[in-house]
């Protein structure tokens, strides 16, 4: 919940996205996805590569949408279908 400006620690890796690599399953390069990401496109042969998902404030929060914004929040929500 936002109060008085501040934002719950939960959220920060969504709205202030960090670069992790993950490998690509298809030729095993390093693929940089940002933990406000779901998938990137591999560099070296194209794939698609997903990050395992994990549960984050949006699963539980219901002030999640007025924090991470709306439409993250809805790029998000999309993502877990």
């Amino acid at each position: 919940m936002m109060v008085n400006n501040a934002f719950c620690p939960g959220s920060k890796a969504l709205r202030e996205p960090m670069p992790e690599e993950h490998p690509c399953p298809q030729c095993g390069g390093d693929v940089e996805v940002w933990t406000h990401e779901l998938k990137a496109t591999c560099p070296h042969c194209g794939a698609t590569v997903f990050k395992e998902k994990s549960p984050s404030c949006i699963d539980w929060c219901q002030y999640a949408k007025e924090c991470v914004g709306e439409e993250l929040y809805a790029k998000l929500v999309e993502g877990k279908e």
